[in-house]
């Protein structure tokens, strides 16, 4: 079962990716991390061997990226605890993409080097 998600950001003012832009820009293979708020937008439903099978489409309603290093590890290290109590690690495939902790010591926030970009 799959989600789409609706292909338009919100307005600049509920959309902080304008923030990032740069850093997107200069690093494009790096992760940046930011908090999502979304709702349903729509309930498609397809006919699959005989059975109906519902597809939600999400809409992002706000998008705030977090560049400071140190806070956005910790970000990553809280989304990898929401991660393995709904995945528990030896029933998931490893390493799950996006949260790739290596720079953080024990899951512990710390510096990523590819996450929030350079920092002045």
């Amino acid at each position: 079962m799959g989600t789409k998600i609706k292909g338009t950001l919100p307005p600049y003012e509920l959309n902080g990716i304008g923030e990032i832009r740069q850093q997107l820009l200069e690093n494009p293979e790096g992760q940046h991390v930011a908090i999502v708020v979304l709702d349903c937008v729509s309930i498609k439903h397809d006919v699959v061997e005989g059975d109906l099978v519902p597809t939600p489409t999400i809409r992002l309603l706000r998008i705030e990226p977090e560049t400071d290093p140190d806070q956005a590890a910790a970000l990553m290290a809280w989304a990898k605890g929401l991660t393995d109590r709904r995945i528990p690690p030896p029933a998931r495939p490893d390493p799950i993409p996006g949260l790739d902790l290596t720079d953080v010591p024990s899951g512990r926030p710390g510096a990523l080097r590819s996450v929030g970009g350079d920092r002045a």
